[in-house]
């Protein structure tokens, strides 16, 4: 059921005219579940689209790994969900759980085809509904309607009426269908733009791997980022396609440029791990930023690989880097 449902999304967003990035091909390969299932690019703005069977059985790593996403991409997670513990979602609504917005299918449609948004906040006991206030009183007033009048027709208080009007409280989806009745206007449902909604994911949440998670390898890496004085995020857990984000300082990771850096860090003999490569290749490519492969001193690098706008560094020339004006000057020249 999830592979039909990302073939559909991908086929309506291509229709809308957006990049989509799609890397499922090389995450059937391995176990890991990325924490996304397709990226998504329209011109500045960034997605990051993933299916849930089921919102209410979240993986809280997985979770944790879509704000990191978010916050690294400046990006918004398109969430589309297809049931909860009880029952199938319902369409035109948002669930929202552990701060992310979930909606149906359906809905997604209907934002891409007709701009049409969901007005339904599902909530514990009922969902409430967005209303223009504004709107609502303009209506009630044309119809010379008093507030009073009004309240007694709904059942509820003349102080509810006058919240519902200055928006500091929302009915619920029973009262907003009398409301409108009464009213006959579908424009007092207010629009909820899910694609900007706010994620509360700062900087200072992001949880920071401890030096102990990290392996001899990339302990050594992660000394010579520090010395060079670089910024730096790992990610260990497999959800996002490369293993280490790089970042000037934390006063510039919301600056356009040269950061941040993706990157993947091998310490094999042998050979480059393809599905690695290719990840951070297609990053590269829907970013349009840099994508730096981390290599130890054997690794030998296939004449194919280097032909790619993937820059592969050999851990001892990252060990020659004194600041970090040589270490841009490396990356570029790699």
């Amino acid at each position: 059921m999830t592979n039909t449902v990302i073939e559909k999304i991908d086929d309506l967003l291509k229709k809308a005219n957006f990049e989509t990035l799609k890397i499922g091909n090389f995450a059937s390969r391995t176990k890991t579940k990325f924490c996304f299932d397709l990226l998504v690019k329209k011109d500045a703005q960034v997605f990051s689209v993933k299916i849930f069977p089921n919102i209410d059985n979240l993986n809280p790593d997985l979770i944790r790994d879509i704000k990191q996403l978010s916050f690294i991409l400046k990006s918004k997670p398109l969430l589309i969900g297809i049931r909860n513990r009880y029952q199938k979602l319902e369409d035109n609504t948002i669930y929202v759980r552990e701060g992310l917005p979930f909606i149906t299918l359906n809905t997604f449609e209907k934002i891409l085809t007709k701009n049409i948004f969901p007005y339904i906040l599902a909530r514990r006991g009922g969902g409430v509904v967005f209303l223009d206030g504004t709107l609502m009183k303009t209506l009630r007033e044309k119809q010379l309607i008093t507030r009073k009048e009004l309240s007694e027709r709904l059942g509820v208080t003349k102080r509810t009426v006058s919240a519902y009007e200055n928006e500091s409280m929302r009915p619920s989806d029973q009262i907003a269908v009398k409301i409108l009745k009464i009213l006959e206007n579908n424009e007092i449902f207010k629009k909820i733009n899910v694609f900007k909604w706010n994620i509360k994911s700062h900087q200072e949440d992001i949880d920071l791997l401890e030096e102990k998670e990290l392996n001899d390898f990339e302990s050594h890496v992660q000394t010579i980022v520090n010395d060079i004085g670089l910024s730096s995020y790992w990610y260990k857990k497999g959800s996002i396609p490369f293993k280490l984000s790089l970042f000037s300082s934390i006063d510039k990771i919301e600056q356009e440029g040269f950061y941040p850096l993706f990157s993947a860090i091998s310490e094999e003999q042998r050979k480059i791990n393809q599905m690695n490569f290719q990840c951070l290749k297609m990053f590269n490519e829907l970013f349009h930023k840099t994508a730096l492969f981390i290599v130890n001193n054997d690794v030998r690098i296939p004449v194919s690989i280097k032909k790619d706008d993937i820059h592969i560094v050999k851990i001892k020339n990252l060990e020659e880097i004194d600041d970090e004006e040589d270490f841009i000057e490396l990356i570029q020249e790699s």
